[in-house]
């Protein structure tokens, strides 16, 4: 397990500490962000932090859903980053569990986030100017960092969509069903993840968090905004899809009854053809014609017109 210790007043980013040393470093509140820990560590920052316990049991079961829990000293909130795999662009989901208290904020992480690695980045700007510096803060800028990171791959799944759509009306359209069945289900992930992370926010906006302080709803309302983006997109995002299948199935449609047209022309032509030929062929003894030199000729002429005339028609029809 990592420590990375940020203290307000010292105004230093993120250097490696022991657990031993948090104490002696907490001058005014830190930031204290704790990569890979095991259980028997998360219970040594419970106590140390007095934690509630099923605020501990919460964190020590990762896959949590996406939420922000009241306790009598502190909140746990519950995020994820979502990035997508180079592959099958399937969703990558890393949890991030962050408490918030008087005097100090925790991000635990199973596995490495990179965006709180941007977030601590923009964090140590932050703290340059003569801003707002405090736990409300701090958490604005790790909750901003993670959603913004939901838009990359929302672009990418639109680029993906543009290429699905030209594939509708190629002539190599066989696997866009499949592929489109993938993204739905890619889609309806994020949906899954994106709908309860938004009432995170919307809880962060519409509820009174005394740890969070009044001034810190307007910076929330904006990380709303952008999650409520997310989910507008995701949804119209499905309705594309749905619309690309019922325009692949409509083509498909449409190329059988071509097919099918095309099956019926040639099949009345050589029924007609057929039927001369079966006059032609039955075993009478007084048939007209039996006994005309040009007779064999000028049957395979006759069919030929015959032919090239249904052809003619149907083209006019537009058959074929």
């Amino acid at each position: 397990m990592t420590f990375r210790l940020f203290d307000s007043k010292a105004n230093q980013l993120f250097r490696n500490v022991s657990f031993d040393q948090i104490p002696e470093s907490s001058s005014d509140w830190i930031w204290l962000d704790v990569v890979n820990p095991t259980s028997n560590e998360i219970d040594q920052i419970g106590r140390l932090f007095a934690f509630h316990p099923l605020a501990i049991e919460n964190v020590q079961r990762p896959h949590q859903r996406p939420k922000v829990e009241e306790y009598p000293t502190h909140l746990l909130v519950v995020l994820y980053s979502l990035t997508l795999s180079d592959g099958d662009q399937r969703p990558i989901l890393r949890e991030l569990a962050v408490f918030i208290t008087a005097r100090a904020v925790v991000t635990v992480q199973y596995n490495a986030i990179e965006e709180i690695t941007f977030a601590a980045r923009r964090w140590a700007e932050h703290c340059q100017g003569e801003r707002q510096v405090d736990p409300a803060m701090l958490v604005y800028t790790i909750s901003d960092t993670i959603v913004d990171s939901y838009f990359p791959a929302m672009d990418a799944i639109g680029d993906r969509i543009e290429d699905l759509e030209a594939l509708v009306f190629s002539n190599d359209g066989t696997g866009t069903v499949e592929q489109v069945f993938r993204l739905k289900r890619v889609l309806l992930e994020m949906r899954r993840l994106i709908a309860p992370t938004r009432e995170v926010f919307n809880a962060f906006t519409r509820r009174e968090f005394p740890l969070l302080g009044g001034t810190s709803v307007t910076y929330f309302q904006d990380v709303y905004d952008h999650v409520i983006r997310v989910t507008d997109t995701i949804d119209g995002y499905r309705d594309i899809l749905s619309t690309i299948i019922d325009v692949h199935l409509t083509v498909v449609s449409n190329d059988l009854n071509q097919s099918v047209r095309t099956l019926t022309v040639a099949s009345i032509i050589l029924m007609t053809l057929a039927l001369i030929a079966g006059l032609y062929g039955m075993n009478f003894r007084y048939i007209p014609g039996l006994d005309w030199r040009f007779g064999y000729v000028g049957a395979l002429a006759g069919m030929a017109i015959i032919a090239v005339a249904l052809g003619w028609t149907f083209r006019r029809l537009r058959w074929w």
